[in-house]
């Protein structure tokens, strides 16, 4: 009846949130419609509310599920009523309190609702997420959330309480512009001894590494970063459920994705930038943020996450076969000894190729499912960027 076109049109429950362009008559003509069905059919509505928090129509200022949205300002924020509800349901974990089955499931779902508005949030959910599997659905038991977790859920606090005074509304993801830089990486790991479940590594190589390229237009590279792994790292480091850190893909590839970001963060920072990379847990992970089943991966991710943030950068990562481009082929060639021979060494010779930063390097001396890894790495970008 109103002639608005369907896709500006929402529904929540009962609830039936619409926003249009500022000065366009479709908003108007809807509500004159939708009241004037509901008077056909006999359906009573709520008269509109003073404050603007359940029923109103025509505003620029309204409260939808708790939330309130600001179109003049573009920002959203969490009413008084939702943050205490908020707060109250953070509270006991904070202070270290047991919490059962059914007060963890709460407490993440309070998360989820936090989260759908606050997208940098996502980076901070996997400590939180290995906390609701522990309970491996068991009723009974009772568990206190580890010092990780709660330094995560503190995160959260603080956000939900300065969503109270308006947070920007984020921005819709979209898919990256003809504009974006790419860089194309790769990352070797150990050959291994399968026994089992248990992978014992081995290598003929005289080193293997990870790298990561960005082409120009003619198929020169213009930057190349390479790190190469220790022989401690790639053979005999493992992780806190005894895998080899040298045989863990994800974390691997891992490296190579955040090194334009360690290396050229003058570079990318305000820019659109697409990784590709030949190892799909990361192309599903950096949606969610996290690799399963892999913390220091995971951490590594929280490291892009928390950089990109500071850099300003919109970050897609896509899927690349391995060895299907120029590109891609000469980063695979370049991450071991036995293959980077001279025409992919000369291929790279006149690239720019930063240092590493020590931050990364001493951690792969001494790997370790270690959260503050991602601060530490921060605080390298940072310090280069100043």
């Amino acid at each position: 009846m109103s002639g608005i076109p369907d896709n500006l049109v929402n529904r929540t429950l009962d609830d039936t949130p619409l926003v249009t362009p500022e000065h366009w008559a479709a908003g108007h003509n809807f509500a004159s419609a939708y009241e004037y069905v509901c008077t056909e059919i006999n359906a009573k509505l709520a008269p509109p509310c003073p404050k603007q928090e359940k029923t109103f129509s025509n505003v620029t200022h309204g409260s939808v599920l708790g939330i309130v949205f600001d179109t003049e300002n573009l920002t959203w924020s969490i009413t008084p009523v939702k943050l205490a509800r908020i707060l109250r349901r953070l509270q006991a974990p904070l202070y270290g309190n047991s919490l059962s089955l059914l007060d963890a499931q709460k407490l993440l779902g309070t998360l989820n609702d936090i989260g759908q508005m606050a997208p940098f949030l996502n980076g901070f959910r996997q400590p939180l997420q290995e906390f609701l599997t522990s309970f491996n659905d068991d009723d009974n038991l009772q568990l206190a959330l580890n010092q990780q977790a709660r330094a995560d859920l503190r995160v959260w606090a603080v956000a939900a309480t300065s969503a109270a005074t308006g947070l920007p509304i984020p921005h819709r993801p979209s898919n990256p512009s003809l504009k974006a830089l790419t860089f194309v990486s790769d990352a070797a790991g150990a050959q291994f001894i399968r026994n089992g479940d248990l992978f014992t590594p081995f290598c003929t190589d005289e080193y293997r590494g990870a790298v990561s390229i960005n082409s120009l237009d003619d198929g020169g590279i213009w930057f190349a970063a390479r790190v190469i792994w220790p022989k401690h790292f790639l053979l005999k480091a493992r992780d806190s459920k005894n895998h080899a850190f040298g045989c863990k893909s994800a974390t691997l590839e891992a490296v190579g994705l955040l090194l334009p970001f360690l290396c050229c963060p003058e570079v990318v920072a305000a820019k659109e930038v697409t990784l590709l990379t030949d190892n799909e847990a990361l192309v599903f992970g950096w949606e969610k943020r996290r690799v399963q089943h892999d913390v220091s991966a995971s951490i590594l991710m929280r490291a892009l996450h928390l950089i990109t943030h500071f850099l300003g950068c919109i970050v897609t990562i896509n899927h690349l076969p391995r060895m299907s481009t120029p590109s891609a082929e000469l980063a695979d060639l370049l991450t071991r000894s036995s293959t980077a021979g001279e025409i992919q060494l000369a291929a790279i010779a006149d690239a720019y190729s930063p240092p590493v930063p020590a931050q990364l390097l001493d951690w792969l001396v001494h790997p370790t499912e270690d959260w503050n890894l991602a601060y530490s790495l921060l605080q390298a970008v940072k310090h280069r960027m100043v």
